[in-house]
């Protein structure tokens, strides 16, 4: 069997919906808006690491393989603190955040303030309940990082992401790099429950293959750097959704932290895939065509 054949006989839609059914098992409790208020600081501070490396990296694949240009109009769902919103902006003609926490909207604004830009708007909504109707074909590109993983019904909403477009959808995902903390400090908090599974990369990939998309992949990599508070707080907020944080845990996370950087920056080196297609362009074998 080649490699092309098992990408397409694999159930690749029922494996995603079996990773999120699994990590939603282990949850103590859902994720709410707050929580990524509450986290907005602090991912603001990995973000703008290296003036924004992370999103000025996934510009400038795009714009090298022709995807951005001065000219086009760009849409994030779930747009963070400016993760990409900052360095779009710079070069694109306009750019809008799709994004329902009131603390990422206002890290938007202060980094937008901050960076010289005002080319951009933002939608106060959850992707779920923007109305397609309203913005069908007034974008050259969709994009998205980060939260893919929060929807079960996952080409449903990549299907609603391409309505919007008149040119190319993009996702950006995350690429295991072997770092061992994460697992490490979750075996010291949650001991034997398995450790949550938040697939990206190269999963997205085969679930638009199999789909019928004709997905293109370049590998960026980057730096993130956080104080050892904002650490901190990422930690608490992450661990409350899978269990009580009690003042020992949040000791076992301040020593792990301590012990892996002291008192300095918490640096990270992260690798991410930039995936993307034209909606436009499907496979030819299903469409009937030899």
């Amino acid at each position: 069997m080649t490699s092309d054949s098992l990408t397409t006989t694999i159930d690749w839609v029922r494996y995603w919906e079996d990773s999120y059914d699994a990590r939603s098992k282990t949850m103590f409790r859902d994720y709410e808006i707050d929580d990524w208020s509450e986290r907005a600081e602090d991912y603001s501070e990995s973000r703008r690491t290296n003036n924004y490396e992370f999103g000025e990296s996934v510009y400038s694949t795009l714009a090298l393989h022709g995807i951005v240009s001065p000219h086009s109009r760009v849409l994030e769902v779930g747009a963070g603190p400016g993760t990409f919103v900052i360095p779009f902006a710079r070069r694109v003609d306009h750019v809008t955040a799709v994004e329902p926490a009131e603390g990422m909207r206002h890290m938007i604004s202060q980094n937008a303030l901050e960076a010289g830009v005002s080319n951009y708007d933002i939608i106060p909504k959850i992707w779920q309940d923007i109305n397609i109707e309203d913005f069908r074909k007034q974008y050259d590109l969709t994009i998205t990082s980060t939260v893919i993983w929060m929807f079960r019904d996952i080409m449903t909403q990549i299907s609603r992401m391409e309505e919007l477009t008149r040119g190319y959808c993009c996702v950006v995902g995350g690429v295991g790099t072997g770092q061992t903390f994460e697992a490490e400090l979750w075996k010291k908090i949650m001991g034997n429950t398995p450790y949550p599974q938040y697939p990206e990369y190269p999963l997205i990939y085969n679930l638009l293959y199999t789909c019928g998309r004709i997905p293109h992949v370049r590998l960026i990599n980057y730096t993130s750097k956080r104080t050892p508070e904002n650490m901190l707080r990422m930690y608490r907020i992450f661990y409350s959704i899978y269990t009580e944080v009690t003042p020992e845990i949040e000791e076992i996370i301040r020593e792990a932290l301590y012990s892996d950087s002291g008192e300095e920056a918490c640096v990270r080196k992260y690798r991410s895939a930039v995936v993307w297609w034209n909606p436009a362009v499907r496979r030819k074998e299903l469409k009937g065509i030899a």
